[in-house]
Order: structure tokens, then sequence, then C-alpha cells
């Protein structure tokens, strides 16, 4: 399939800057990682299964062609990443995961209150398991979380 070839050729150069990335930060351990561990080894799952993807779509795939491709809904999704990216240090990891996750889920089509409910639990689940539990350093916003 022509998009299982696109997706896979671009969730592959996402990995490999995700572990590059990584790498120039300190990784550290298993029992005290560093703050290149997760992009490193996020990167380096992302590309395998990336892998996985372009082995299977290039078994399939006759000729590649991009117009099955969504545009809008792509550059919406592109444009809620980069602003995640971006606006991650001033709002912190909650606020602005609360966003992208609420975008996300009206692009998809949810109804506010199910877009709204699911964005906060996500966002909360995720705040405890790396701050509290795994004691992961993420950015603090201006609300102190």
């Amino acid at each position: 399939m022509p998009r299982d070839l696109v997706g896979g050729l671009f969730w592959l150069a996402v990995a490999i800057f995700a572990a590059s990335q990584g790498v120039t930060l300190k990784l550290g351990s298993l029992s005290r990682p560093g703050p290149g561990f997760f992009p490193f080894w996020g990167g380096v799952i992302l590309g395998l299964f990336s892998l996985a993807l372009l082995a299977r779509s290039l078994g399939q795939a006759e000729r590649l062609s991009l117009a099955g491709i969504r545009w809008p809904m792509f550059l919406l999704v592109v444009g809620a990443l980069l602003g995640y990216l971006l606006a991650l240090e001033s709002l912190g990891f909650v606020i602005i995961t609360v966003l992208f996750l609420l975008i996300l889920f009206r692009a998809a089509g949810r109804r506010w209150l199910f877009s709204a409910a699911l964005s906060l639990v996500a966002a909360g689940l995720a705040h405890v398991i790396f701050r509290v539990w795994l004691k992961t350093q993420l950015p603090v916003g201006p609300l102190g979380f």
C-alpha cells in the first residue's frame, strides 16, 4: 500500500531524529535514566516498527501515490505536533499534552466532552507514571505541574 510506504518513511525519519537527539543527551542507565534515555529508546522502538511497516509495504506497493492522503488532516496533525514541541517548555508537560490530545481527538471527530475527559485522564496518567512513579523530570508549566 502506498500510504504505508509514505508513513513508514516518515516515521523512520522521526525515529532517526529522536534517537540521534537522545544520543546527544546523556543516556544514563536502566536504573538511572538520563534525559536522553526515553528519546533514544523511543526512537529505536519507533524505528523498528517503521522498518516492519516499510518491509510489509514494499512487498505490496507497486507505485508511490500521495493521492490518498487527507492533506488537511495530515497538516493539522503535523502542525499540532510542531506546536507541542515548541510550547512544551513554556506551557509544561501536562497543559500542552492536554491541548495536543484535545486537538487530535477533535480532529478524529470525537465529541467535546469525550475529547476533554480523555485528554485530561491521559495527560494526568502520564504525569503520574513519569513524574511521580518514575521520578522523571518533565517540563513544569506556569501552574506548577
